[in-house]
């Protein structure tokens, strides 16, 4: 611990958990000393040990070798539009298998950190820094590697912001035995500071006429040399105007300089001035030169130069003058003995959407150096100019062209005489011509290389899309199913294999569009769209196709109608077009029903006044589960069909619109699953057939319910006028009881049969309400049981029923007493007689008949006495003059008794008229 005390206490040697069961441990700047095995333990809390509680690793540390340095000034003073060239060198000198890479950085004043320009990673693969792509993709930006340690920046047309510090930092990586990289060293050189200055132009003080002029160095020129066009522009203009100056071959624009010096090329030679072989500068204020080494046969043709003034105003902004072009210069270029030969492998091509394209060229007679730029040309431009697509440098750096930086593309040497291009996820876009353009140099006295002969060969590239390589087909063994039943479709999808999305549909009958049901996306992710409990997907994959099986487990109707699976490949990050399978229909239908039906015997010979059941019973069910609707039917007198009563299959009773209104109407469900209709007190119209239609529900998987066709049974019901000898008195009475009193009421058979038992019911219906019910007061049973109905919502009734009895003096006589009788009781009392047979051995109701009505009127005592004198009326009528008489008499009588008698002495005598019974005045008096 003491040898590393410094190091700990300096944060040179840190341990820092990073979760409970993960500890770092990190040596910060390594050492010689640091290397050696290295143990990590931890201590056993528990009394058992289970599992490692220790590991081991060993370091080695590999001695820093890595040197960088720069060539070339400390600072750089360059103006707008000027280039700038700066070189670094970097080496290892290490032992072990290491790799190299180089990053330039820009740090401009102000800024926090320094910003990537261009790197060269340990693959040798070249990528611009964010904030320099647009500069790299226009080819202002490059990075060469010269030689093997020498590293070259260059950048076209500097800009005011590239001002600030350039430094090229290396870094060296070693691969460890689990084949991953790790940077192991890291060094920067010396920044080299860039001050950047405006352009500025003074005022434009009028125009004056302009000559254009282009002189060539040599026009007849071997391949390999240099050609060298002059362009002259005079004018007699101020001083200080800006020019734009362009090299045009066959009228195709070669190279431009722009009015602040800006050079953009075409984009046939952006490659070649890239690789420097195309290069122009201006050398004066009038003098413009484009050189172009070494030259190709087809850089042969008619050349000239055209140049125009550029007026630019307060904000910067140009405008251009009109042009003027020199004369033409034809340039002869003759190919040199040479025996470099290349040849495309394959003349053309097919490939996959998708899929990676390779292409190999084949070089022979090779003395030298190679490169290799690879070429493409869309196959909508037949006529049009390659483009870069990858070229590998002599020394073996790969540069991506601008419309594949970001592609995975790259050109490989697996062999010292051929060259492969790969490009992975080749696309539509993709189709066209490709060449391979293969350049051998020579390396000149001053160790520089000098490219001395290119050849290059082309092939044909067909690019199939995607959708013309797939193919979905919708298909299932058996497509009828019966509900419950198991129904498997097979999407098969035929092509290469390639990432799929996979959509079930389903559009049932009457639907404008399909619901989708599942969706399997490429990366394997199911997500539903309804519900998924009657659904199972499977995918396996075939020698020729990928089935996608959709299993319907449990079908109902709502799984019919027309399924369709549509498929989408992934492509580049984006589903291709939708392909949608043939449409398979399935068909669920309903089990084939079974149901049985037992009913009563037919005919049904039946005696009229008495009650009838006619029963229908399921002997056999389709289901241990199934419900059932029934209905009972009537036909009668050659009439249709009318339903009496209906149960559905919850049990709930519907009347029927005619002959079910009727009370005596009724039917049950009796235990099991048997339905019985009752018909009280038949009557000879009751008289018919009669149908017990049912109908068998069963519920499918999603607890819906369904009903099969229904099952029927016919009995015929024959009613016959029964004879009977029930007779009751038929006598209407009027009755009249004081309140308080009693009554007796009387109902009496006046033919009586003493093998029979009868019923008999007591009504009772309020006087003048002849819309008032007949209420029953008192049932008697054929059984002899003897029933006082409750009135709850009639408290009159209710009290009344306290003070019935009923009596039964005779077999044939009936008595309802009435105590204690109010006025309430007033009203008609009328009975009902009920007779009962035994008929083989069953008591069966055959007749009934209805007394006369008895009228019972029960007054009070004082208003009994005023009727009464009411009653007399009529007789003091007649003998009104003889009780005038009589009362004058008896008045003058009087008075001449007390005309005699003493007034001070009244006589206490009994009175004349003694009255025994006090007559009630009439009402009023």
């Amino acid at each position: 611990m003491a040898v590393y005390g410094a190091r700990v206490r300096g944060g040179g040697i840190t341990l820092e958990r990073l979760s409970v069961t993960s500890v770092l441990f990190n040596l910060k700047s390594l050492e010689d000393g640091d290397e050696g095995e290295y143990e990590c333990h931890t201590p056993n809390s528990e009394v058992s040990y289970d599992g490692t509680y220790n590991a081991k690793t060993t370091l080695k540390v590999i001695g820093d070798t890595l040197t960088t340095s720069s060539t070339g000034p400390a600072s750089f003073s360059l103006s707008e539009g000027d280039e700038l060239t700066l070189q670094c060198l970097a080496s290892s000198n290490t032992f072990q298998h290491t790799h190299l890479s180089i990053t330039w950085y820009h740090h401009g004043d102000g800024e926090a950190s320094p910003s990537p320009i261009i790197s060269l990673d340990r693959d040798l693969t070249v990528s611009p820094g964010q904030w320099f792509e647009a500069r790299y993709q226009a080819g202002l930006i490059v990075l060469d590697k010269l030689e093997e340690a020498t590293y070259r920046l260059k950048m076209a047309r500097i800009e005011l912001s590239d001002a600030g510090r350039i430094y090229c930092q290396a870094q060296e990586w070693i691969q460890d035995p689990d084949r991953s990289w790790y940077p192991i060293s890291q060094k920067d050189t010396q920044p080299t500071t860039l001050d950047v200055k405006a352009i500025v132009v003074a005022p434009d003080q009028g125009s004056g006429s302009m000559m254009v002029s282009m002189t060539v160095h040599k026009t007849q020129l071997q391949e390999g040399e240099e050609l060298s066009m002059q362009c002259i522009v005079n004018t007699q203009g101020p001083v200080g105007r800006f020019f734009s100056v362009a090299w045009l071959k066959d009228n195709q624009e070669l190279a431009q300089i722009g009015p602040t010096g800006v050079l953009s090329v075409g984009p046939e030679y952006g490659g070649r001035e890239r690789g420097g072989e195309l290069r122009a500068v201006r050398l004066r204020e009038k003098t413009h030169l484009l050189t172009l080494r070494p030259v190709r046969t087809q850089d042969q043709g008619v050349y000239h130069c055209r140049a125009w003034p550029q007026e630019r105003d307060g904000n910067g902004v140009f405008t251009q003058g009109s042009t003027q072009d020199s004369t033409t210069e034809t340039i002869t270029i003759t190919a040199t003995e040479s025996d470099l030969a290349v040849a495309m492998e394959t003349q053309q091509v097919s490939v996959d959407e998708g899929d990676a394209l390779q292409l190999t060229c084949r070089v022979s007679g090779v003395k030298g150096q190679l490169s290799i730029t690879w070429q493409h040309r869309s196959a909508s431009m037949a006529t049009g100019p390659f483009s870069d697509v990858i070229s590998l440098s002599r020394v073996g750096v790969m540069e991506p062209g601008a419309e594949f930086g970001k592609r995975d593309v790259r050109t490989l040497r697996p062999m010292a005489d051929t060259f492969t291009l790969e490009l992975g996820e080749v696309t539509p876009s993709d189709a066209g011509a490709y060449q391979c353009i293969v350049s051998e140099w020579t390396t000149e006295a001053n160790g520089n290389g000098k490219k001395t002969h290119s050849q290059s060969q082309d092939c044909s590239v067909v690019v199939h899309p995607v959708e013309s390589l797939l193919s979905v087909y919708l298909s299932s063994r058996g497509v009828q199913v019966t509900v419950g039943g198991e129904v498997e479709l097979v999407c098969r999808v035929r092509g290469p294999s390639l990432p799929v999305t996979v959509t079930w549909s389903l559009q049932r009958e009457g639907q404008s569009a399909p619901d989708n049901i599942l969706t399997l996306s490429y990366t394997g992710d199911i997500m539903w769209s309804g519900d998924q409990s009657n659904y199972q997907l499977r995918a396996t994959t075939g020698n020729k196709d990928v089935r996608y099986n959709l299993l319907i487990i449990k079908a109902s109707h709502k799984e019919a109608g027309r399924y369709q699976c549509v498929i989408s490949a992934f492509l580049q990050g984006r589903h291709r077009k939708p392909q949608i399978s043939n449409p398979l229909g399935v068909l669920v239908q309903t089990p084939e029903s079974i149901l049985t039906l037992s009913s009563s015997s037919s005919p049904l010979d039946k005696s009229v006044k008495t009650d009838i059941q006619m029963e229908c019973s399921v002997a056999k069910a389709t289901s241990i589960s199934s419900r059932f609707a029934v209905s009972w039917l009537a036909q009668k007198n050659g009439e249709g069909n009318k339903t009496v009563l209906s149960s559905d299959r919850d049990a709930v009773i519907t009347l029927g619109l005619e002959l079910g209104t009727e009370q005596r109407i009724s039917m049950r469900r009796r235990e099991g699953r048997s339905f019985e209709l009752t018909i009280r007190q038949a009557r000879s119209w009751d008289n018919g057939m009669y149908y017990c239609v049912v109908e068998e529900w069963l519920q499918d998987p999603h607890g819906q319910w369904y009903k099969l066709p229904p099952s029927s049974a016919a009995m015929e019901l024959r009613l016959q006028e029964t004879v009977t000898d029930l007779s009751v008195n038929q006598t209407d009475l009027e009755m009249e009881v004081k309140e308080g009193e009693g009554a007796e009421l009387t109902c009496a058979l006046t033919s009586d049969d003493p093998a029979s038992l009868y019923t008999l019911t007591w009504f009772y219906m309020r006087r003048g309400s002849s819309s008032s019910p007949m209420v029953p007061l008192v049932i008697l049973g054929c059984d002899g049981v003897l029933k006082y109905p409750e009135y709850q919502d009639n408290q009159g009734l209710q009290d009344q029923k306290g003070r019935l009895i009923f009596s039964r003096p005779t077999h044939g006589t009936f008595l309802l007493g009435l105590q204690r009788a109010l006025q309430g009781d007033s009203g008609v009392y009328q009975c009902q007689v009920g007779q009962c047979k035994l008929n083989h051995g069953n008591w069966e109701f055959s007749a009934t008949n209805q007394s006369g009505t008895t009228n019972l009127t029960v007054r009070r005592p004082i208003e009994l006495l005023s009727e009464r004198g009411c009653a007399t009326e009529s007789v003091l009528g007649i003998f009104i003059p003889l009780v005038c008489i009589l009362a004058i008499l008896v008045m003058v009588l009087a008075t001449k008794l007390k005309r005699q008698g003493s007034a001070g002495n009244k006589k206490q005598a009994n009175s004349l008229w003694v009255e025994e019974t006090p007559l009630k005045p009439f009402p009023g008096d």
